[in-house]
């Protein structure tokens, strides 16, 4: 998570927020700056900095998953079950989770992932996600077997063309 965007997002400066929250100045200015990882920050700090901007703990410490691990891991369970998929993407949040910590890459891609998954299968698409929708990646990302299209869009799906994420197959799991 970007803690300073956070913060001038909500019009606070470091030192109100080390005020309120508890946390010395001299602990969350590092943590701000992105001058230290969150992740080696004792639990009481994550606590109180997550409570203070209205999060879970867990929600703003974030470890980067490898990208091909990640969508090898969707694709396993979509290959189990799709309905379970929507549900679980819904449910979780896990597209504000990813776009919380700028990971747009994941984030739009399960959205992408989402939206396919409910018009193959007839369901509404979710309107909690209708602003990421105008959202896309600046360069286009070629997954898969989709490098082997190029820009050819017509082998890709045209739920992920829409972010510049060329996706050939999402059942091609193990």
């Amino acid at each position: 998570m970007n803690f300073e965007k956070e913060l001038k997002k909500r019009n606070i400066s470091i030192r109100t927020c080390s005020i309120e929250s508890g946390i010395p100045y001299a602990t969350l200015y590092p943590i701000i700056k992105e001058q230290i990882d969150i992740e080696t920050c004792t639990y009481s700090t994550v606590a109180r900095l997550a409570s203070y901007l209205g999060y879970r703990p867990d929600e703003i410490v974030y470890k980067k998953e490898d990208f091909q691990t990640f969508r090898n891991n969707l694709h396993h369970k979509i290959k189990n079950g799709e309905m379970e998929v929507i549900l679980e993407i819904i449910e979780n949040d896990e597209i504000s989770a990813y776009a919380r910590h700028e990971d747009y890459l994941k984030a739009l891609y399960l959205l992408a992932t989402a939206d396919y998954l409910s018009k193959k299968n007839s369901i509404p698409l979710c309107d909690k996600y209708d602003e990421l929708r105008h959202t896309k990646l600046q360069k286009p990302y070629y997954v898969g077997d989709s490098v082997l299209f190029n820009h050819d869009k017509k082998n890709c799906i045209d739920e992920f063309v829409k972010y510049n994420i060329y996706e050939g197959d999402l059942f091609d799991a193990v």
